[in-house]
């Protein structure tokens, strides 16, 4: 496959997985510039800003620029205006933060009658930023005990050959596992390249929503069986129509259902399915099993670092900007990752929820992980905010590459895409 094309597909795939893609290009662009090109400060330092709004490619002088800042994701601190000058420039001082976190400066212009807005997060000190959520002391217990039953369950495999999706040099395939309980499933679609003998494997795993999954997994291309799957129990064949009633019905909120009993929370069944899909990718004889990766962005990175943490199977992993990070932030009064859980100090039962999410935080499977991992995200991410993933990957003691690029939001360029690939191929002694 041309390698412009399959980067292109992959950077597709990767923004599919994601809450919000990247947005459109505005009439008017408004910058919040640090003073740090790395965005990155000491505890304690104060930030220049330079603001500033362009039009058509043209900074734009003597305009009113509203300012605001403070920490991230939560009330601002400061609000003011200022006047760009002449050369399209107006300057702030930002106070430094006195422990390692990020702060928001949030900048916006009002032109015929309409608002253009822009943000930047800079870091003090994120590589010490440390999670709110703590690990409970039967956390290994509580999920060994899980895994163990749910290994007694028979797989009872069904695949459906899809002909009309296959090609010259990857077939198609559409599977039902039987997990966790009797009736319960893992659908999915397996791309098979059409070579011989065992190849490594890719456990792909999705983001947040209810969709349809079909056709060929791009990196099928690159000499991987993949294996994209659905967390939700229900097939990944189905009408878009089905899905869209299921996501405004039943499945509305699903990461809310049952968080009040660690046994009955929702992700209970997605975490257990994960390794249940692992264990489909081991038994096929076209899958070298010392070679299998798993990956996804937003919930996929969240399952990626779960799914690795709870197998060891699974050899490297690549997540981007995992969601579930240290959801207990808020509660702490700092902000914290998708979903954005404990806004709601009144809730009677928040410490019982606070308490179940422990069980349940990327922070702490992170702090189990023992295989490769590569990591990248964006400061401006305001999804899986840089607080949230920077308190899970500094607790990761295995080996463990991150490539940020600072200015992009819920989303990804092709290069971070590109040397993921590149990374896991050096990982599996695939190198050309």
């Amino acid at each position: 496959m041309n390698r412009f094309l399959f980067i292109a597909s992959l950077l597709l795939l990767s923004l599919s997985l994601s809450l919000s893609a990247q947005p459109s290009k505005q009439y008017i662009t408004v910058y919040a510039e640090p003073d740090h090109s790395d965005w990155v400060y000491a505890c304690g330092e104060s930030a220049t800003m330079t603001l500033y709004a362009v039009k058509e490619n043209v900074r734009m002088p003597l305009t009113d620029i509203e300012y605001s800042y403070g920490p991230e994701k939560l009330k601002a601190e400061k609000t003011g205006r200022v006047t760009t000058g002449k050369d399209g420039y107006a300057r702030i001082k930002v106070p430094g933060r006195k422990v390692p976190g990020f702060t928001t400066v949030s900048v916006s212009v009002t032109w015929d009658g309409k608002k253009y807005s822009g943000m930047t997060n800079i870091g003090y000190d994120p590589e010490k930023i440390e999670p709110t959520t703590s690990l409970p002391d039967d956390f290994t217990a509580f999920w060994e005990d899980a895994k163990a039953k749910a290994a007694q369950v028979p797989m009872l495999v069904r695949e459906r050959y899809a002909p009309e999706e296959s090609d010259d040099r990857v077939d198609v395939y559409y599977v039902r596992i039987q997990s966790y309980k009797k009736g319960n499933y893992v659908y999915g679609v397996l791309s098979v390249p059409k070579t011989e003998g065992p190849k490594p494997a890719i456990l792909r795993l999705p983001g947040a929503a209810v969709r349809k999954f079909s056709g060929i997994n791009p990196l099928a291309y690159e000499g991987f069986v993949v294996l994209d799957i659905g967390v939700h129990g229900i097939p990944v064949d189905q009408d878009a129509e089905m899905y869209r009633q299921l996501e405004n019905g039943a499945m509305s909120g699903y990461v809310l259902k049952g968080i009040e009993n660690r046994d009955t929370y929702y992700y209970k069944r997605s975490y257990l399915g994960c390794v249940r899909a692992v264990d489909y990718l081991c038994s096929r004889a076209d899958v070298d099993a010392s070679r299998i990766a798993c990956y996804g962005g937003s919930q996929g990175g969240m399952l990626s670092i779960v799914t690795a943490a709870l197998d060891q199977r699974i050899s490297a992993l690549f997540a981007y900007y995992p969601a579930f990070c240290d959801v207990t932030g808020y509660y702490y009064g700092r902000s914290g990752g998708w979903p954005h859980l404990f806004l709601d100090k009144s809730d009677p039962l928040i410490e019982q929820k606070v308490a179940v999410s422990k069980y349940y935080d990327v922070v702490n499977f992170a702090r189990f992980l023992t295989q490769p991992g590569f990591y990248a995200w964006g400061f401006n991410d305001i999804v899986c905010c840089p607080s949230s993933t920077f308190s899970a990957y500094n607790v990761i003691t295995a080996p463990k590459t991150l490539k940020v690029a600072r200015d992009t939001g819920h989303w990804l360029y092709p290069w971070q895409t590109e040397q993921a690939l590149q990374w896991l191929k050096a990982q599996f002694g695939m190198e050309q």
